[in-house]
């Protein structure tokens, strides 16, 4: 009895041996090659190119180009005269030491000038001492301290030497410095004036940089910098 091929075994296995030959027509088939270029250096060229142009087209500027646009006394430097400090505390003498801490980190500095009269200056910078407080930080036997801190409050400000306005002004301004108490009162002492030193020269530095990202800002769009952006130190 001959089996037809119309018969539900014959199909099955007519469509089993189809599946075979396009299995073994795709396992054949050499593989398809890359038609993509590989990046010529023109085209790499033209990419940096662009890159370039976005970058300066998005409102960069140097700085010190900046600095030197606003140059008043024709030497691609400002001058600035440091006037001294109101201290409305009873520590005397930290005004002067303010003053020399600022002196001397504008003279060491590449972006100003120190003026030695108001006169000469470009913009004359002062400032105010207002409170001084050495509380107790950590304590030992018989709750006797053993570290204080030198909290400092001040403020400061920047004055255009021709036109006498106010173009920068900082108050509120809280300094901290920690220091060890000594075996006397001496050696106390000693720290602590240590201590007012450092953070002196910290206001400093800190004013100084505020100063310069304040002036190398450009035109009339100039606008006070938020206090925050100068971090206290605890």
């Amino acid at each position: 009895m001959t089996r037809s091929a119309n018969s539900p075994k014959a199909r099955i296995s007519a469509r089993l041996l189809s599946s075979k030959t396009n299995l073994s027509a795709l396992w054949c088939r050499p593989a398809m090659t890359s038609t993509k270029q590989p990046r010529t250096p023109t085209r790499l060229f033209l990419y940096c190119a662009l890159v370039l142009f976005l970058v300066s087209s998005c409102g960069y500027s140097n700085p010190q180009t900046r600095l030197a646009d606003l140059d008043l006394n024709g030497d691609g430097q400002l001058s600035i005269f440091v006037d001294m400090w109101s201290n409305k505390t009873n520590l005397l003498g930290l005004q002067g030491q303010m003053r020399q801490s600022l002196q001397q980190t504008l003279t060491k500095s590449n972006r100003f000038i120190l003026s030695s009269s108001p006169a000469d200056a470009d913009y004359i910078l002062g400032g105010t001492i207002f409170a001084v407080e050495i509380p107790g930080l950590s304590y030992g036997a018989f709750d006797r301290a053993v570290e204080l801190r030198a909290e400092v409050e001040l403020g400061y400000e920047l004055r255009n030497a021709v036109t006498g306005k106010t173009v920068l002004e900082k108050s509120n301004y809280v300094k901290r410095e920690t220091f060890r108490v000594g075996n006397d009162s001496v050696r106390t002492q000693s720290n602590q004036d240590l201590a007012l030193l450092e953070m002196a020269d910290t206001v400093a530095e800190d004013i100084e940089i505020q100063l310069f990202y304040f002036l190398t800002r450009e035109g009339d769009s100039r606008t006070l910098v938020p206090s925050d952006d100068i971090e206290e130190l605890e």
